[in-house]
């Protein structure tokens, strides 16, 4: 039976300011639910960035024990992380960013899969293969309209000697606008990588991350790549709920103040009381993923109290307003909830600051302590 959120916390070591507690049960469901959307398509996962801030060690881990065999990171250190951490074999690993110069020799001493998403990569890793006489393993990248990695054109010339020299696992491409159904972009895109796939030899397709597998079967093809629905972030807004929320944090109260009308809170004195009031400090700030920005947004949680945050957001702490509530819960070291599964979630707090919820999650530092359940 898993714990609650309470008993998870009286088990956190008590220097422990800030926590993030993830529950892998949750990855793994989401993962079974993109499996049912689908249809025939491999379902890959996408762990760069730590698992979007969630950590990606255990989420791979789990995602593994789900059947998952495929993963795609975005640099080789963060490769070689995944390859130590899950049995050897049938295990997948792919690198977005592809090789630079020096590094092509270790894609194949960590069995890493180079995505070469233009020729000077393809020509480093042509070269290796001749050097170890061996057809190395590696995915082509196609840019179909986001203008950020792939190949703009890819010659036939160059085609043929990827597929005569190299082993071709897929090739893929990404979406840009695939969050906005009826955006024109996307069926631009799926028209430019179909006609792209034409100058190759029955190669197996990869186009859609997270929103393209929403989009519908044609977008599928054989591999799908979902990152920010596994961590339990919304696809589309009509999509919201298909997925489970993930992640909840918590931070201690580290001071309990009683302000007087006239008195301000925090850098800049942004905040001035209006009347008698009383507040409370917390041990997180922007070092811990909560930027300044943000300030004035959102809301904390004591008890069955909803209280709006105040004032700056500094480097370690955070002001909200606990007027009226129960002093028995007024407390140093007790814990104020940040999230509130499920009606208040980081996806919550993102709509709020009009941003998307893994900017926060990528953002979480590593005073944050990151805790699983379901492992």
């Amino acid at each position: 039976m898993q714990k609650s959120f309470d008993e998870i916390l009286t088990e956190v070591n008590p220097q422990q300011l800030s926590v993030a507690v993830v529950d892998l049960d949750s990855v793994a469901y989401n993962y079974r639910k993109i499996q049912e959307e689908s249809d025939s398509a491999i379902v890959a996962a996408v762990v760069k960035g730590d698992s979007y801030g969630l950590g990606a060690v255990p989420i791979s881990r789990k995602l593994y024990l789900e059947g998952c065999r495929h993963y795609f990171v975005a640099t080789i250190d963060e490769g070689i992380e995944i390859r130590n951490s899950l049995p050897q074999g049938d295990v997948k690993i792919f690198i977005l960013s592809g090789p630079i110069a020096n590094t092509e020799s270790m894609f194949s001493k960590y069995n890493l899969i180079p995505i070469l998403n233009n020729s000077f990569q393809t020509d480093l890793i042509l070269t290796e293969s001749k050097k170890r006489n061996k057809k190395l393993d590696v995915v082509v990248h196609i840019d179909t309209g986001m203008c950020r990695n792939g190949y703009v054109k890819i010659s036939q010339d160059e085609v043929k000697s990827i597929e005569e020299n190299l082993n071709l696992l897929f090739v893929m491409s990404h979406l840009a606008c695939a969050d906005e159904v009826e955006n024109a972009l996307n069926k631009k895109q799926l028209s430019r990588f179909i006609e792209t796939l034409k100058k190759f030899n029955n190669p197996t397709a990869c186009l859609s991350a997270t929103n393209g597998v929403f989009l519908g079967k044609e977008f599928q093809f054989d591999i799908v790549r979902p990152g920010k629905a596994l961590y339990g972030f919304s696809i589309r807004r009509d999509k919201i709920g298909l997925v489970k929320p993930v992640v909840n944090l918590f931070s201690r109260i580290v001071q309990i103040n009683h302000l007087k009308k006239g008195d301000t809170v925090g850098y800049g004195a942004t905040f001035t009381a209006d009347k008698e009031m009383t507040t409370i400090t917390i041990g997180m700030g922007y070092s811990d993923g909560f930027m300044r920005k943000f300030s004035g947004f959102g809301f904390g949680f004591l008890g069955d109290h909803k209280m709006p945050m105040i004032g700056r957001i500094s480097m370690d702490y955070i002001t909200f307003d606990a007027t009226g509530i129960d002093e028995k819960l007024l407390q140093i070291g007790n814990w104020v909830a940040l999230t509130r599964t499920p009606d208040y979630t980081l996806e919550n707090w993102a709509l709020d600051l009009g941003t998307i919820p893994h900017e926060i999650s990528c953002r979480l530092g590593n005073r944050v302590q990151r805790i699983y359940t379901g492992e």
